[in-house]
């Protein structure tokens, strides 16, 4: 796996956004318990096979230093917790567009991007 994604799975487990409202608080915490570090690298790190990439561009990679910024800067909580989803939401979607359906990390893909869909719903009552 390329090095853009590793950079941006990191970032998901260490980011931990804090939720505003009860159903965020509830999706998040089911998020931060998937991604924890040992599930992030039975599926992928060793089941991925060796040198295999998936292609990103750099504004697909959110790095740490820019979140900071971002925090340092006039950006808010809730629009930071909102850049988060959109950016993990994606990554996810990446990864699992090149896997395979018999793959051991499909059915951990699937169970991520159904949460990241959950709380994208989340989100769009607070839009409205």
């Amino acid at each position: 796996m390329q090095q853009g994604y590793a950079a941006v799975l990191c970032v998901l487990a260490v980011l931990g956004l804090e939720a505003a409202a009860p159903g965020e608080c509830e999706l998040t915490r089911l998020l931060q318990d998937k991604l924890q570090y040992e599930m992030r690298l039975q599926y992928m790190k060793h089941y991925f096979p060796i040198n295999y990439t998936v292609q990103v561009q750099y504004e697909e990679v959110l790095r740490p230093s820019n979140i900071t910024r971002l925090r340092n800067g006039t950006v808010s909580e809730a629009a930071l917790r909102y850049l988060w989803f959109h950016v993990s939401s994606q990554a996810v979607l990446r990864i699992r567009e090149v896997l395979p359906e018999r793959h051991p990390s499909w059915k951990y893909t699937q169970e991520l991007c159904q949460l990241f869909d959950a709380l994208g719903k989340e989100y769009s009552k607070y839009r409205q």
